[in-house]
C-alpha cells in the first residue's frame, strides 16, 4: 500500500465529551466535537519509511476533519483540545 501525507490509516472512536476549540485567523472560534483519534501520515520518504502522528478527528460544518486535513483544505488554524469533564 502506498501512503500519502495527511492520509488517515487508522481511526478509533473518542470517549464522549471530547471537544476541540477551533481558532482561525479573522474568524470566530468554534467548538467542535471530537469523534475519534486518527493515525495520520505526517511524512513519507523515498525509501518508503512512513512517519505517523495521532490527531483528533472532529466535526466542523457537517464534515469530519483532522487538523492536517483542515489546514490543507480550508486554511491555517490553531486548536485547543478539551477533555471530558468528570
Amino acid at each position: 500500500m502506498r501512503y500519502t501525507r495527511r492520509s488517515v490509516v487508522s481511526l478509533t472512536p473518542a470517549e464522549p465529551g471530547w471537544d476541540l476549540e477551533l481558532i482561525r485567523p479573522g474568524a470566530e472560534s468554534a467548538i467542535c466535537p471530537v469523534i475519534g483519534w486518527a493515525v495520520v501520515v505526517a511524512d513519507t520518504t523515498a525509501d518508503g519509511t512512513v512517519e505517523t502522528a495521532i490527531e483528533p478527528a472532529f466535526v466542523y460544518d457537517g464534515a469530519v476533519f483532522t487538523p492536517a486535513e483542515f489546514v490543507h483544505s480550508v486554511g491555517k488554524l490553531e486548536y485547543i483540545l478539551m477533555a471530558p469533564e468528570d
